[in-house]
């Protein structure tokens, strides 16, 4: 089977930050410094670029409805951008305080004051809104990017979590619970809520939850050793794991056994990304690395790509992407790059 094109794209903007990406229609779609632009999968061509928000705009764009969607001004004006030409498709200004989170086709926004409302992808119009089961301001977690997304309100307390399954589509809910302790869903196995048990006394998390809506039912695994911010991918009955200070580690869903684990010295990662054979994640100084889903062995890694803004600290990495055979990443340098997945220890 021949190699996928490893290359590298040149910084796209003036100013810092680290580009953040996401694919569609064999076309990465890239926001860094103001600037929206596409760039060509197979080799890293730039197919069109569009200057969207102030040279500080630097949010992490998504495809909804067919059409890429940029956060700009600080989260107050959602930009629709058509993928394949950068036009405009639609602009909509969001009350100060929201969050907005992609399912589907749908966005999501969030209002301070806890209700949910759903945006049509396509077309920016809002479809529906309503306030979900709960006191608070419900954190959305989008499997897979939906259409079916999780709510989750916990208790001023951290006594218990209200969590409630709802269609993006529509707001309607499917099912609602209360379960114990702080958590937050990080996915789902086969047809089961994955949670994560946060001790916030101890500013950890110490335990994997297991909900079982069919049944009623719910295990909880306590973590060999509680990791501090961990961040999540399911793959298959697989939970991979990786805290502050590089701490990587794989747990069985279905037997809550740790199957391995892996110190990566890498001070903050980015979410990881789980594939059959592999696990993906960014380093702040523009390292890609690859550690062996089955075993936890660390298989290769990028150099550094640092930047001329690299001694600034974004709030968060973006996650590499894996399509197929090639992975993508970005770096602080501003540049967007793709190497060969299978082949890791070539990088």
């Amino acid at each position: 089977m021949p190699g996928a094109a490893a290359w590298r794209a040149k910084p796209v903007g003036r100013g810092s930050g680290i580009p953040r990406c996401t694919e569609g229609g064999r076309r990465l779609l890239c926001f860094r410094s103001g600037s929206a632009y596409a760039l060509d999968a197979a080799d890293g061509t730039r197919l069109w670029r569009r200057a969207v928000g102030g040279p500080d705009a630097n949010g992490a764009p998504a495809l909804a409805g067919g059409v890429l969607v940029l956060p700009t001004d600080g989260g107050r004006r959602l930009v629709g951008l058509d993928p394949a030409s950068g036009r405009t498709r639609w602009q909509r200004e969001q009350p100060t305080g929201t969050e907005t989170r992609i399912a589907g086709d749908v966005l999501l926004v969030t209002g301070a004051d806890g209700a949910v409302t759903g945006v049509d992808g396509a077309s920016g119009r809002e479809t529906w809104h309503r306030r979900l089961p709960g006191r608070g301001t419900p954190a959305l977690t989008a499997d897979a990017g939906g259409p079916l997304v999780h709510a989750a309100t916990t208790s001023p307390d951290g006594a218990s979590t209200q969590v409630t399954e709802f269609d993006a589509g529509t707001g309607g809910t499917r099912w609602t619970a209360r379960l114990r302790g702080a958590l937050r869903p990080v996915g789902s196995d086969g047809g089961a809520l994955v949670l994560l048990s946060d001790d916030n006394a101890a500013a950890v998390t110490d335990a994997v939850v297991r909900y079982s809506p069919a049944s009623g039912t719910t295990r909880r695994t306590k973590l060999t050793v509680p990791l501090t911010a961990p961040q999540a991918a399911v793959h298959g009955r697989v939970l991979h794991l990786l805290a502050a200070g590089g701490s990587l580690e794989a747990v069985d869903l279905r037997t809550g056994k740790r199957l391995w684990h892996l110190e990566t010295a890498v001070s903050r990662g980015s979410a990881p990304v789980a594939t059959a054979d592999h696990v993906y994640f960014s380093a702040p100084d523009g390292r890609l690395l690859a550690v062996a889903a089955r075993d936890g062995r660390l298989l290769g890694q990028t150099p550094p790509r640092l930047g001329a803004g690299s001694g600034q600290v974004a709030g968060t990495l973006p996650a590499p992407l894996a399509e197929g055979a090639q992975v993508y990443a970005t770096a602080p340098d501003g540049s967007v790059f793709a190497v060969d997945g299978r082949t890791p220890a070539t990088w």
